[in-house]
Order: structure tokens, then C-alpha cells, then sequence
């Protein structure tokens, strides 16, 4: 096998034993990088020299981080001219932890302006192209790391997600991710101009290309807990794919159905459910209160102001997403502290639904990856899509497609695996949201393993892609 196709636990078992050297490694991945990144266009800066002594227990391993997340002295441009000679001085303590292990940094992958768009193109490096097919978008805003990651230019990326933007471009880049549970990992280091981090939903988490990576970024980027590890035991698993009223394509509707045939077949027990007491649509409208209130704080008065104005439009062609969010912008107190409590409600229905050893499947998105779109107006980053997606022959806005199902998990704070189950029509990936209790990240990535091992068994052309 070349040094690219193995998994992050083999390269890091290869560098402790010897078999490998850390520069031999780097070196590897530098030159992929070269021949295959001008066409994928996933890593927009590298740094050979490395970090720390690279003894730790990754004991030299090269990671990627989203170009939004801060090393210190390395440039750092959230996709955005405005910040395209910043150098923070302080690197994110998420980041600290992984170089105090050993890892590191080789380089920098791909983000929209601001983390602020659900595909991945920026004006200072231009537009990152599916490794599955170079015409479809990656997602966002992690976009660069998830394609890093499935092309073998990255064996583990680092990104952000506060409203689907690690959990989208994993589903279509055909790879893992972790959202951690809200509030397990520090999220300070991922904002511009030293501002203080977001008080909700904004999370740090790994992408890789096999359960065992992410179980490996998560040991060394959560605090031990000094507890001992829990034996598994299979949990109670639910699936749903109806969202209040979303349409959902027929080819996720038919992966989630094939895969948990699969399941069924293996032994392992999975039936369609979902919290009796979960509401998507109060789950989106709240979601959209706090983040609205939350990154209005970031920007004055007059420009909220301007921002709902000039987004009525937007609004009226998204009310599960845009709607919402232009509520937020209000600054409303007593409605944020509404949704602060509505957050709390639907949160504990979630949990009553787990119970002690229960998971929940759902959808990444209602569409499956899609050509590149070009938004019908940018401003500064702040863009619109007048334009729709089309779902089962039928048109969907861009934003309540993408994020109907990310947001309201968004909300309650629970941990997320996305997990590939299949393939469209097309040939792209299809993944779904692997949901667990909060606290149980490494529960839910044994779980994932377990049903991912099972689909690759199935002989799905998916998971027998070299």
C-alpha cells in the first residue's frame, strides 16, 4: 500500500515502531499534495517544518486544520481578503493538545468566506472540487478538509461546525467526522479579529476516513476523563428520514432503507422512530433565534438592521433557515431566553428518546451533492441563492435543503458521527448522522464502526472504492 492509503492509526503504529519516519511521512503527503491538490484545490497553504519534537504518542503524525482555526505564526485568512496576512498569536488549546501528542500541522484547507457558506469557495483561492467527481461541490464550510481527507492529502483535518459544517461535507465527500457534545472541547481559536467564541453550537471536531482515526483525534483532543473505558454493548437504534415537511431525495431515502436491511441482517436491531416530543420545526425556529442573536453581536446595530432589510427576500425563499436567523437579528432578549428554554425542552426529548443506549440515524441533508452553484449575490461573503435546489423533480431552497436536519441537532448539543451509507445516482457519497448520548463519543465511534464494518461486507461499490 502507498503511505496514502493508510489510515491515521497505521501511520502513527508505523512511526512508533520504527517503520516509518516522521520526514518520510511528511514528505509523502507533501509531494500528493503537490500532483493532486491543483486540481482538487483542498489545501491552500502547507508548512513543512514541523510544530514540536513530534515524540508524542502521534508520535509525528501530519494533520490538516481548517483555515479558520489558530496556529500560532501561521497565516491564518478564514477565506477572506480582509484577514489574508493574519497570524494569530495564540494557537487554539484543541490544536495545543494535539501537538503536546506529538502531531503535526503540515497545512490548511479550504473554507467559504467566514465559515459562512455551505459550499467551499472563497476570492483568495478559489472554488475546492469533490475528489469524487471535480464538477460537484465538497459542502461547507469544512469543505477543504473533507476533500483533503478523501483524496489522501490529509489523514486527519481538523474543522468547525455550527450549523452542519463539518457533518454536510463529510456526507458528500464520502468520510467521517465528529461533532463532539456542545461544550466537551474549548472553542476558543476559530474566530477573526481576537472575538470572543460564540456561547453555543460553534464546536471543533475531527474529520477522517475511518472510525478508528476519529476515535484516535478524539483521545487526544478531549481531557482525559480518568474513567475506565466501558465495555460495548450494542444499542437500541432508530431511524428516521421526515423532517416537518422537508422533502428528502429518493437516493438518501433509499440508502437509509438498503442500509438498514443490511443491519437487520447482521443481527443488529434497527427500526424507524424518532422523540415523541421532537419538533423540527420548533428545533430550527430556535436554533435560528440564538445564532441570530449570537452573530449579531459580532456586527453593529446598522448592519443587522441592513442585513434583515436587504434579506427579506432570502427570508421569504427560506423560512426553515434564513427566516429564523433574521429573527435572531432582532436582538430580541426575552425571545433569546425563549429559545434558550425551548433549546432545553427539545434537548431533554432527545435525551428521554436515548435513554441509557440508544443511537439515532438521520439525514445530513435532504439533497445529495450537487454541481457547483454559484451564489445569485455576494456580499462580502454574505451570500444568497435565489435560485432552488431540485429534489425529487421538485424545487427546494438552498438553505432549508441543506440544513433541515443539521441545525435542529445543532440545537439539543448531542454528539454526531456522520457515517457513509451509500452512494446516489450519480455516483456520490451519501452519508447520514449518527446521533448518541451526550458525553459517549467513544460509544457512538464504536458504533459507527460496527455498522460501517457491516455495510462493508454488503459488497456496496461505496466501500470497495480504492
Amino acid at each position: 500500500m502507498s503511505l496514502h492509503q493508510l489510515s491515521a492509526t497505521q501511520i502513527v503504529k508505523g512511526l512508533k515502531s520504527g517503520e516509518l519516519t516522521a520526514h518520510q511521512v511528511t514528505q509523502s503527503q507533501l509531494d500528493r499534495i503537490n500532483r493532486l491538490n491543483p486540481e482538487i484545490n483542498a489545501i491552500v497553504a502547507t508548512n513543512e517544518k514541523p510544530d514540536n519534537d513530534m515524540f508524542g504518542s502521534l508520535a509525528g503524525l501530519p494533520i490538516t486544520l481548517k483555515d479558520q482555526i489558530h496556529l500560532k505564526g501561521m497565516t491564518c485568512t478564514f477565506g477572506s481578503e480582509q484577514h489574508k496576512d493574519f497570524r494569530p498569536t495564540r494557537t487554539a488549546p484543541v490544536v495545543e493538545r494535539l501537538l503536546s501528542a506529538g502531531a503535526h500541522v503540515i497545512g490548511r484547507t479550504n473554507l467559504p468566506p467566514f465559515a459562512m457558506d455551505f459550499q467551499c469557495s472563497n476570492p483568495l483561492f478559489g472554488t475546492t472540487n469533490n475528489p469524487w467527481n471535480i464538477d460537484y461541490t465538497t459542502g461547507g464550510s469544512s469543505g477543504g478538509g473533507a476533500a483533503a481527507v478523501a483524496a489522501g492529502l490529509s489523514f486527519l483535518d481538523i474543522g468547525t461546525d455550527l450549523s452542519g459544517s463539518l457533518r454536510i461535507p463529510a456526507s458528500f465527500c464520502g468520510v467521517f467526522s465528529l461533532l463532539p457534545t456542545e461544550n466537551a472541547l474549548p472553542n476558543d481559536g476559530m474566530m477573526a479579529n481576537g472575538a470572543a467564541p460564540l456561547r453555543h453550537f460553534a464546536r471543533m471536531g475531527p474529520i477522517a476516513r475511518t472510525p478508528e482515526d476519529l476515535d484516535l483525534a478524539w483521545a487526544h483532543m478531549s481531557e482525559p476523563t480518568g474513567e475506565a473505558e466501558k465495555e460495548f454493548v450494542m444499542p437500541d437504534a432508530f431511524w428516521s428520514v421526515d423532517s416537518a415537511g422537508i422533502e428528502v431525495c429518493d437516493g438518501i431515502r433509499q440508502c437509509f432503507e438498503n442500509a438498514a436491511k443490511e443491519w437487520r441482517k447482521s443481527g443488529f436491531q434497527v427500526s424507524q422512530g424518532q422523540p415523541k416530543h421532537f419538533d423540527f420545526s420548533r428545533a430550527r425556529r430556535a436554533f435560528g433565534e440564538i445564532m441570530g442573536f449570537e452573530t449579531g453581536e459580532l456586527i453593529p446595530a446598522s448592519v443587522r438592521f441592513l442585513a434583515r432589510l436587504f434579506g427579506r427576500s432570502s427570508a421569504r425563499r427560506s423560512p426553515a433557515f434564513i427566516a429564523n436567523v433574521m429573527l435572531g437579528y432582532r436582538h430580541n432578549q426575552k425571545r433569546y431566553d425563549d429559545a434558550l428554554a425551548e433549546k432545553a425542552v427539545l434537548s431533554e426529548a432527545v435525551d428521554a428518546f436515548l435513554g441509557e443506549n440508544g443511537i439515532w440515524l438521520l439525514p445530513v441533508t435532504a439533497v445529495s451533492a450537487f454541481k457547483h452553484m454559484a451564489p445569485t449575490s455576494d456580499r462580502s461573503g454574505i451570500r444568497d441563492y435565489a435560485n432552488p435546489l431540485f429534489i425529487n423533480g421538485q424545487p427546494v431552497n438552498y438553505f432549508d435543503a441543506m440544513t433541515s436536519f443539521v441545525t435542529p441537532i445543532s440545537l439539543t448539543g448531542h454528539p454526531v458521527v456522520t457515517l457513509p451509507l451509500g452512494q446516489d445516482k450519480n455516483g456520490l457519497p451519501i452519508g447520514a448522522q449518527l446521533i448518541g448520548k451526550k458525553g459517549q463519543e467513544r460509544h457512538l465511534i464504536q458504533t459507527a464502526k460496527f455498522l460501517y464494518d457491516v455495510l462493508k461486507k454488503a459488497d456496496c461499490p461505496m466501500f470497495t472504492r480504492a
